[in-house]
């Protein structure tokens, strides 16, 4: 089965067989006419489409040390370093989603990647920290920003904040680079602290220059604690027999 990254070698068979036929056309048009049989307007389009591809394949042969990429479906986005995040020269991680065909999600509300990092707590307990990074966007449909969050144990949270309702919190469509950051308090009983950006839906989010500052009191939080008002429940064995399965392709 061909993909859009046959495109070239699909225009040239498209050239010889109506050549074969009398039929002269360019090598333009034929590509053209490839384009819009993968649903795009022109052989710009679905070049510019391919490049984006080529370029996450070679992110792909990379990891970002120290940091990790969380979502429900990681094989569908493009992620990892780009040296030239929106043609400034500028290095940058980078998350994108554009709609994989097939593709796992129902719904692109539930589409959902981070690039995160986890250090311990414990050199913050009891001060006032921010967290802060230079974020870009592009096409972005549902959000994206920073967030942090303190535990004290595995799904036990002291402080989290993703910034939505914040008045400078959330990023949407196309934003040139600006700056998020957090205020919160570590808890004397935080053990790790985990950070990072996320997008939400379709589009594309760079982050740089990430940064963790001891600020003082004065400096407002963004958040408040979490207040512990959930039963306990801890995460037991399951599914032992394998019985249980998930369809990745519906």
């Amino acid at each position: 089965m061909h993909t859009y990254r046959d495109a070239k070698r699909m225009a040239k068979v498209l050239e010889t067989s109506l050549r074969e036929k009398n039929v002269d056309i360019s090598h333009g048009e034929s590509l053209n006419i490839i384009a819009k049989q993968f649903g795009l307007d022109d052989w710009n389009t679905l070049s510019a489409r391919i490049k984006r591809a080529e370029a996450a394949d070679v992110r792909r042969l990379q990891a970002i040390q120290s940091w990790d990429f969380v979502g429900e479906h990681p094989t569908e986005f493009d992620y990892g370093v780009d040296e030239n995040a929106l043609g400034s020269s500028r290095r940058a991680a980078l998350i994108r989603y554009m709609q994989a065909i097939p593709t796992r999600y129902s719904h692109t509300a539930r589409v959902f990647g981070t690039l995160m990092q986890t250090a311990s707590a414990v050199p913050y307990h009891g001060k006032r920290l921010e967290i802060c990074a230079d974020l870009a966007t592009e096409h972005v449909s549902h959000g994206a920003t920073i967030w942090a969050r303190v535990d004290k144990s595995a799904g036990h949270s002291l402080v989290f904040d993703n910034l939505k309702h914040h008045p400078n919190g959330w990023l949407f469509g196309d934003s040139s680079w600006t700056k998020r950051r957090i205020i919160l308090d570590v808890p004397p009983e935080g053990v790790s602290l985990h950070f990072g950006f996320f997008l939400k839906g379709k589009g594309s989010v760079w982050a740089t220059n990430f940064a963790l500052n001891v600020v003082d009191n004065p400096v407002p939080l963004t958040t408040q604690p979490i207040e512990d008002v959930r039963e306990k429940t801890w995460i037991g064995p399951q599914n032992l027999d394998f019985a249980k399965v998930i369809d990745l392709i519906s």
